[in-house]
């Protein structure tokens, strides 16, 4: 019996940032089972500052949500924390949910993440820290990845 292939993730980094840059990520998303891309896209606005991961997501959510104590899911944080002022970003690649993911994220926020169901989620989920939940939020047209 063959083993099935990993899921796939592409992380497009803006092309003027340092080479490497993106190291961390792409060995976090590795140790939790994706095979990972990386593509240097042009930044067309200064608010496109962003790095997007897109792959199939209720999938690694599903993974994420039992990985809250490992030590690949702990290198993710860490990876997210080390992009310093750049957000970061998972988007489904079918469905074009996307959501925020920031350095001050608590284990509950990824729990809360992986739990949603994301059948009824259309946009983008930032995690609102005084409510301690996700919520929908307005983003512009024709961001990186769309």
């Amino acid at each position: 019996m063959t083993a099935e292939p990993s899921p796939v993730a592409v992380l497009f980094v803006p092309e003027r940032d340092a080479p490497g840059t993106e190291t961390p990520l792409v060995e976090a998303l590795e140790d939790l089972g994706l095979t990972v891309q990386v593509k240097a896209v042009p930044v067309r606005r200064s608010l496109e500052l962003l790095i997007l991961i897109t792959l199939p997501l209720h999938a690694f959510l599903g993974g994420l949500g039992g990985k809250l104590a490992d030590d690949a899911y702990r290198k993710l944080r860490e990876a997210i924390g080390r992009t310093q002022a750049r957000p970061v970003a998972v988007q489904d690649r079918d469905t074009g949910i996307r959501a925020h993911l920031t350095p001050d994220l608590d284990d509950e926020a990824y729990r809360q993440l992986a739990a949603l169901d994301l059948r009824l989620v259309r946009g983008a989920l930032r995690y609102d820290t005084d409510s301690r939940s996700w919520r929908l939020v307005e983003e512009a047209a024709g961001a990186e990845g769309d």
